[in-house]
């Protein structure tokens, strides 16, 4: 008689599996409307229609599977507080709506996003839908950062709808603070390599794989807590070397009486 494996236990799991059809290739793509996203600029602001865009990425990018806040927070390179915040107002504009339940001694924010923002026409109504790769959410936007990334989106949304764009309209669309701050941005953007030379003005590029150096810099903006950490070390080792000079100073004037 044969004995069963040693290594099947009472509390073992059998998984069967059956046949399946392969997955399909291909990017993962969120279908964004990018004109709907600079409604909500105008409206509510650059940071909230961000994470709306950014949520939506993340949706399709990980499925069912749940995130935590810092996983949004490390890729806007703000505190968690600040994305609690944004997702608030989110909510007080009926963008979205969420709901705090304990899954499995857990506390998970169950979100649902709401559809067409506002529900009127607006200035920067669009036929055509734009689909985004999920992974410039995760490996462009932490990098460029937040205000670099939209001015991004917006001339991705004019490539189709306006060939061609001023600085004013792109810092009264986007709420820069002014056209100073618009050409830093369009010189990061090509600096990242995003935008190129064409006909007298730019066009867009997709982004290229990171480099070993980004890579690297991912990795460690998404451990929780690092930035905080970090300047709580900076923070030390100035008051440790403000006490060291104090001392310094304190000793240079103690004089010693001569026999």
């Amino acid at each position: 008689m044969q004995r069963p494996d040693h290594a099947l236990q009472d509390a073992t799991r059998l998984r069967f599996l059956t046949p399946r059809a392969e997955p399909p290739e291909g990017l993962t793509t969120v279908h964004a409307d990018l004109g709907a996203f600079l409604v909500v600029v105008e409206r509510v602001g650059r940071n909230e229609a961000l994470l709306l865009l950014l949520v939506k990425a993340m949706r399709q990018r990980t499925g069912l599977l749940a995130l935590r806040v810092n996983d949004l927070a490390w890729m806007l390179r703000v505190t968690n507080r600040r994305v609690l915040r944004w997702l608030d107002r989110l909510v007080h504009h009926r963008l979205v709506v969420y709901h705090v339940e304990d899954l499995w001694g857990v506390d998970t924010v169950l979100v649902e996003i709401v559809g067409e923002p506002f529900g009127t026409p607006h200035a920067y109504a669009t036929t055509v839908m734009q689909e985004l790769p999920t992974h410039w959410f995760v490996q462009v936007l932490p990098v460029v950062g937040r205000t670099t990334f939209s001015v991004f989106l917006y001339f991705l949304w004019c490539e189709p709808h306006r060939p061609v764009s001023y600085l004013n309209h792109l810092v009264t669309t986007l709420r820069l603070a002014s056209r100073f701050a618009a050409v830093w941005h369009i010189a990061r953007l090509r600096r990242h390599e995003l935008l190129a030379h064409h006909s007298g003005g730019f066009r867009v590029q997709d982004p290229g794989p990171p480099s070993r150096f980004k890579r690297l810099q991912l990795r460690f903006l998404a451990i929780p807590m690092l930035r905080r950490a970090l300047v709580h070390v900076l923070l030390l080792a100035l008051v440790a070397i403000g006490g060291i000079a104090l001392l310094f100073a304190l000793g240079s004037n103690i004089h010693l009486p001569l026999p």
